[in-house]
């Protein structure tokens, strides 16, 4: 937003009467040659403060990519151990699975067993 856009109405009213006063007075006390002056240390003004502005927005570019790089890491890591928890815990997951199938596998032979023993007694 630019400071045109900040300022009140009658502050910009304000401003630009000023201008035209400053560049009048300029004509009227020191000739054309004040003006001409003035107009060259205003192109000269607004040189420096692009230059300083653009130095200043290259030093916080810099700044936040550092900040984006350092997070960026620290997601990195994050994702990584966070891989290797779901590795192990698919490991545990998929041995419980097989333990719980040999469990069952037990479970059924046993079962066979206690059947034949209950039939032969019976008979």
């Amino acid at each position: 937003m630019t400071i045109e856009a900040k300022a009140d109405p009658y502050q910009k009213a304000f401003a630009f009467g000023a201008a035209v006063a400053f560049f009048v007075g300029l004509v009227v006390f020191g000739g054309w040659w004040a003006l001409v002056i003035a107009m060259v240390c205003l192109v000269a003004g607004t040189m420096l403060g692009l230059i300083v502005g653009v130095e200043m927005m290259r030093q916080d570019t810099a700044a936040e990519m550092t900040a984006l790089r350092a997070q960026y890491e620290a997601a990195s890591e994050l994702a990584y151990k966070l891989n290797a928890e779901l590795q192990g815990v698919a490991q545990r997951a998929e041995s419980a699975e097989r333990d719980l199938i040999a469990t069952v596998a037990e479970k059924t032979s046993l079962r066979a067993q206690l059947d034949e023993l209950q039939a032969d007694g019976t008979a």
